[in-house]
């Protein structure tokens, strides 16, 4: 049923009962002057004053019936008018509770350490989507602000972030902003087809770029056998990065001490402040792909790791096997 008609059949009940209320005065009227007249005529009283006396209490009875009508009236008015202030209370009350939240919201936005134009930006952009945009577009966005709202709330309460499989917009968006450092050790049986793939291109590549701004690059080749030294692969990988001006020393799993073996993962060190770990699958540890990947902003873990780091940096050898870095005189 429509507004339009739902307010009809509240109106039409209204005017029926003005309509009846009118009639039922003027039927009162009619009928307390007739009593009235026939009351005096039977008192044998002259037709002027049997008249006159209708005449009167019959408009008393006008009087006293409209008195009464203006009452109710007026004690209607004023249940609506107290209905109404209520319900404009609540409005106002509503409006300054959404105002004094977006004021909250927007005092957290300047005190954030990020930059207030890029959320607002963000705020902006999203309210371009609309839900008349197609299904798939829409429904895309939504995931997409989700994600990044659920990967603010694991960084902001827990220090840790994860993803399953590799996400590559973390890996070269940390690369890119590194400010001070990148240290990385890279196990074979997860990286030995990256640095031929696409994303390993760009990363080799952000890593290049990071190296010639002058921050220091580091990484160690995992070997799980001595032999892995002579893979073709692994040594043209070697020099290509040194050309980078990437430090890179190779390291046999054997070589590393018992209590650090189990500590060894495939790992990235982001200015000593971020790792960047990777879990490998269990299913083949010689073509193994990764089934999650963490960001870990913890500064117990993250110390562990760079203690971690530099411990092996030091076991660590040259790709000249003649020529050890064991001792601790390469530089590191």
């Amino acid at each position: 049923m429509s507004g339009d008609a739902a307010v009809g059949m509240d109106r039409r009940p209204q005017r029926v009962w003005d309509s009846s209320t009118v009639i039922r005065t003027a039927a009162l009227t009619v009928v307390s002057g007739g009593l009235t007249f026939l009351i005096t005529n039977g008192l044998n009283q002259s037709p002027a004053i049997c008249i006159l006396l209708s005449v009167l209490i019959g408009g008393f009875a006008l009087m006293v019936r409209f008195l009464v009508d203006f009452e109710n009236r007026l004690a209607a008015v004023e249940q609506l008018e107290k209905d109404g202030m209520a319900d404009l209370k609540r409005m106002i009350g509503e409006a300054f509770d959404e105002i004094s939240e977006a004021t909250e919201l927007f005092g957290l936005i300047e005190r954030s350490a990020l930059q207030t134009d890029l959320i607002t930006q963000l705020v902006r952009n999203s309210t371009r989507i609309s839900p008349t945009s197609p299904p798939i577009v829409y429904q895309f966005v939504q995931a997409k602000i989700k994600e990044t709202s659920d990967f603010l709330k694991q960084i902001a309460e827990g220090g840790t972030a994860t993803y399953d499989g590799e996400d590559r917009d973390w890996l070269l968006g940390l690369t890119r902003n590194a400010t001070v450092s990148i240290d990385a050790i890279s196990l074979g049986a997860v990286d030995h087809d990256l640095w031929s793939s696409e994303i390993g291109q760009r990363y080799l590549d952000a890593q290049r770029l990071a190296a010639a701004d002058g921050k220091r690059v580091r990484r160690i080749f995992l070997l799980d056998k001595p032999s892995m030294a002579d893979d073709p692969y692994l040594r043209q990988a070697y020099h290509e990065q040194r050309g980078m001006r990437i430090d890179v020393r190779l390291l046999d799993r054997l070589d590393v001490p018992p209590p650090l073996r189990v500590q060894v993962r495939d790992l990235i060190l982001f200015d000593d402040i971020l790792a960047y770990e990777t879990t490998p699958t269990p299913a083949d540890p010689q073509v193994a792909q990764i089934a999650e990947t963490r960001l870990v902003l913890n500064n117990d873990r993250v110390k562990e790791h760079s203690r971690l780091f530099r411990e092996l940096w030091e076991l660590a050898r040259e790709l000249d096997a003649n020529a050890p870095a064991r001792d601790g005189q390469m530089n590191a």
